[in-house]
């Protein structure tokens, strides 16, 4: 299983284009607090996926 990463290693590889994409919808990345609150969402989605593949193989048989 691979290592939890950082709350800082996470925002950090979001290249330049998808930022400012980010940053018109209201998400400043070098903002601690929208950089938190993007962090929590990162790892929200990948607990999801996770699950879902946990449990996608017993649904399709």
């Amino acid at each position: 299983m691979p290592r939890r990463r950082s709350a800082a290693e996470i925002p950090r590889p979001v290249p330049p284009r998808d930022r400012a994409v980010m940053l018109r919808l209201g998400l400043d990345l070098d903002d601690r607090e929208a950089a938190a609150l993007f962090v929590v969402g990162v790892r929200a989605a990948k607990a999801s996926i996770a699950e879902e593949a946990r449990w996608e193989p017993e649904r399709l048989g």
